[in-house]
């Protein structure tokens, strides 16, 4: 795509005059300019700026709308190479937060989003705060691209903070909410959700994307999204590969396929999942999501006797993360006086 800024048209009147000593740019309005009864020179404000096009109308009775938009110049961005190189899953977060944008802007020429203007649409999404900071991570991204592009002189997203955001909070499933995400009642897709997501600790957008083509040996062989799609293997015990491959799939489709066989998105796993919570079959899960699985995961393992490293490596997580969900029940495993080495030689001599 060409860098070089686009000149807008313009109503008659307006010039321009470079300065040759400095080489910048000056812009003016004068009715008739060049004739007898030329009106008086007036000195616009600089090129592109809301104030610009303000000045325009007020001297010529009505703005000219500029042909570029924010809504092209996401068009643009969706152009660039950096784009192209992203992953299906990466492009689908960032057109969700492109979705609120254009919403938002799509009519207004680049240069007129302003700090405060950036601010107020990332206030706006206080109560979802990831979604806040995507839409902040494309702002920047945008007003990068009109900078380079010349449709304007500065970010005005560059030092505006994200949204605070609250930690990962995940709690494992008590016995009555388990109870209700596998009961006969719940959706077949919430029900393989909680044992997929209880047998191998994954995040939902990876549950939705195992398959029984990925059963390997007496595990999973897959990746991790969030990873960068590195490749993992998660064992299952007996009794979860029995409960696994006695359901009825398809080689090459996913567990969690909707009734006609189809792969569904992780937003909808969730509305499924949220749908049932709302009936009194869900009550008990109420207050859970399926990453909260990925806790249950590991405190089942510490139950076991598996100490912080060994659940890491075998769910694909930090430490620091491990340790983080792990203390819902660490407490009780301590005052019980089985210390980590203890659990963890009974594991390696059962």
């Amino acid at each position: 795509m060409s860098r070089r800024a686009v000149v807008m048209p313009l109503p008659s009147g307006v010039s321009r005059v470079i300065n040759k000593r400095t080489g910048k740019a000056y812009w003016y309005h004068q009715e008739r300019r060049g004739k007898p009864d030329a009106g008086p020179r007036t000195t616009l404000p600089e090129y592109g700026t809301p104030e610009f096009w303000q000045a325009i109308a007020r001297l010529t009775g009505e703005a000219k709308r500029p042909t570029n938009t924010v809504k092209s110049l996401i068009e643009s961005y969706k152009t660039q190479p950096e784009w192209l190189k992203h992953r299906p899953n990466t492009i689908a977060t960032y057109e969700a937060a492109l979705v609120h944008i254009e919403a938002a802007w799509g009519h207004l020429d680049p240069a007129a989003v302003t700090v405060a203007g950036v601010m107020a649409l990332r206030t706006s999404f206080a109560e979802r705060p990831s979604m806040g900071n995507m839409v902040l991570v494309q702002v920047r991204a945008l007003m990068k691209l009109a900078v380079q592009s010349g449709f304007r002189n500065d970010n005005p997203a560059r030092e505006i903070d994200a949204i605070s955001e609250e930690p990962d909070e995940a709690k494992p499933l008590t016995p009555e909410a388990w109870a209700a995400a596998t009961s006969k009642d719940a959706p077949r897709i919430v029900q393989r959700l909680a044992v997929l997501g209880r047998a191998t600790g994954q995040r939902i957008s990876d549950l939705i994307r195992l398959r029984p083509a990925d059963r390997d040996q007496d595990g999973f062989a897959h990746t991790i999204t969030k990873l960068g799609d590195r490749e993992h293997w998660s064992p299952l015990t007996p009794e979860q590969a029995k409960e696994i491959d006695g359901w009825k799939a398809f080689a090459n489709a996913t567990y969690t396929a909707d009734d006609s066989g189809r792969r569904i998105s992780d937003n909808k796993a969730r509305n499924i999942w949220n749908a049932y919570l709302a009936t009194e079959a869900g009550e008990a899960l109420r207050g859970y999501t399926p990453h909260d699985l990925r806790a249950s995961k590991v405190c089942d393992e510490r139950i076991k006797g598996k100490n912080h490293q060994q659940i890491a490596a075998m769910v694909g997580m930090s430490i620091q993360m491990v340790m983080k969900y792990s203390r819902h029940i660490d407490q009780r495993l301590a005052a019980r006086g089985t210390s980590d080495e203890q659990r963890s030689a009974k594991s390696d001599n059962a």
